[in-house]
Order: structure tokens, then C-alpha cells, then sequence
């Protein structure tokens, strides 16, 4: 799995410039063949950082997105961050949930 992050620091008008042209593509992401998480969110200690956080499940199925007529939008949001995006795909081989917590909070 590849998770991606863009965060981008925005002014408040163009914050909500990038949510209204990202709306869209975050609907039309998540139906695209191997996302399996695209979500937009807002950096709850500042709130001029919005973050574009997705999951792929291939890096085949990622680049046709990165490809897509739909991701020059995101190109475009990247353009308008203050500062630079900070931009991270990260290559995930396993995922875990509660088990985890729970085995390290067992007495030993």
C-alpha cells in the first residue's frame, strides 16, 4: 500500500478556493480502482494547513492517478500553498489496529 500526504499551507481565501475545486476530486478518487482512502483535512493547530491524505493499494493504480485529468487540480492547489507543499508517499507492507494496543499494554 502507498499512502500519500500534501499538505499545504493557504491563505483563507484561497483555502477556500482549494476546498471547493477539491471537493470533486476527492469524490471522484475515491471511486477510482485501488483507492482505498482519499480524504481532505484541516491541521487542527493551524488551520490555514489543509491536508489531501490518500491510499492506494498499488503503485500502478497511484500513478494512473497522479496521470489523471482530475489531479491537475491538485497540481494547481499545490501552487497556491505559502509555503512549499510538503509532500510525502510512504510504502506501507503491513497494517495493524486495536491488537497492537492492546499487546503492548498487557502486563509483562
Amino acid at each position: 500500500m502507498i499512502v500519500c500526504t500534501i499538505a499545504l499551507t493557504l491563505s483563507e481565501k484561497d483555502r477556500r478556493k482549494v476546498i471547493s475545486s477539491l471537493l470533486p476530486v476527492v469524490g471522484s478518487t475515491r471511486v477510482q480502482p485501488g483507492c482505498q482512502v482519499c480524504s481532505m483535512l484541516t491541521d487542527v493547530d493551524d488551520p490555514r494547513v489543509l491536508v489531501l491524505w490518500e491510499e492506494w493499494d498499488t503503485q500502478k493504480n497511484l500513478e494512473r492517478h497522479l496521470r489523471s485529468s482530475d489531479y491537475r487540480l491538485v497540481l494547481a492547489a499545490m501552487e497556491l500553498s505559502r509555503d512549499a507543499p510538503q509532500i510525502n508517499f510512504n510504502s506501507v507492507d503491513t497494517r495493524s489496529g486495536i491488537e497492537v494496543v492492546e499487546a503492548a499494554r498487557l502486563p509483562g
